[in-house]
């Protein structure tokens, strides 16, 4: 256990490197759009490439990628109903226009943000390779998902759509994971020098996505966030709630360990920052997806240490 915490504390601590950065004005919040930039477009997918062509194909390979392939996207059409259900019955999210914004904020997960770096330091290649997968898995929700999903409680209807495929694809992330994955199942491998060179920029994702989160939380009104009742509510039950259920959805399955372990440690993440961009981008209220994003953060610097910890006693890992 003090091995886990140590880690996730030097993790941690770059977060709080940021976020003294961002008060004192070294990293004010102009810088995040660009870093945000180098982490979606450069250095998250160099990671993605580097691990998985990495790996060798075995048939425990194969038998992950389906499991997890599955799994994660019944667990996104799992969590998006019961999310339905908490924000429209239990909650009675007001104003009813921001139901829609409330769910997604419920069901998505920073499961590429926060959990490939975090999931590198602390699990072996094999769970990683399976949290890029998921991560790929929520690329897709977000979009294909996320663009009807917002105008919940609204007039508007927005359907699924060639562009939203567009969308989709166009991400660099899903882009590389494909073809990851493609080189992966044909055996094809990158050069040894441009692995190398690929390797070490996917290495710069840890402290840079958590660099981003710290300037995020510097830039964020804290007082004001948490007196939004229905959104720390909502926060709360997601990310204790989650995590305990997927555990119970998955861990009497016939699938393999490292598949468990990568769904339920995936539910411990904050919400995805990308519901801010989607949400924006629909005209919906961003400013409480930014919130929600800050606020689940937050409480994950609780529960990421204590999930992690309980999974890899529980596993033996």
């Amino acid at each position: 256990m003090t091995v886990v915490l140590g880690k996730i504390l030097s993790v941690f601590l770059i977060i709080a490197v940021g976020f003294g950065a961002n008060r004192l004005g070294v990293l004010p919040s102009e810088a995040n759009k660009y870093m945000s930039n180098i982490l979606m477009f450069i250095t998250s997918p160099c990671l993605i490439l580097s691990s998985i062509t990495a790996k060798e194909l075995t048939r425990e390979t194969a038998v992950a990628t389906v499991e997890l392939i599955i799994g994660s996207c019944l667990w996104f059409v799992v969590f998006t109903l019961i999310g339905y259900y908490l924000c429209t019955r239990l909650l009675k999210v007001q104003p009813a226009s921001d139901t829609g914004v409330f769910i997604f904020l419920f069901a998505s997960l920073s499961n590429g943000f926060m959990g490939i770096p975090i999931t590198m330091v602390l699990f072996d290649s094999d769970v990683l390779y399976l949290m890029i997968l998921h991560s790929t898995v929520l690329a897709i929700y977000l979009y294909a998902a996320g663009l009807p999903l917002v105008h919940i409680g609204t007039e508007k209807n927005r359907g699924f759509s060639r562009e939203t495929l567009l969308i989709i694809f166009k991400n660099p992330a899903t882009i590389c994971a494909a073809a990851a994955i493609v080189m992966l199942f044909t055996g094809l491998k990158l050069p040894s020098v441009v692995f190398d060179s690929v390797e070490m920029v996917g290495g710069f994702t840890t402290p840079l996505s958590m660099l981003i989160v710290g300037i995020q939380l510097g830039d964020s009104n804290l007082k004001r966030i948490v007196k939004n009742k229905t959104l720390l509510t909502l926060s709360v039950i997601k990310m204790a709630a989650l995590p305990v259920l997927t555990f119970f959805m998955v861990n009497w399955l016939p699938i393999g360990v490292n598949t468990k372990v990568c769904l339920i440690f995936g539910a411990v993440f904050p919400a995805a920052v990308g519901t801010v961009a989607v949400t924006g981008a629909e005209g919906e209220n961003a400013l409480v997806a930014a919130e929600g994003v800050v606020l689940t953060t937050i409480i994950s610097f609780v529960m990421i240490p204590l999930t992690a910890t309980a999974l890899i006693t529980y596993y033996g890992l």
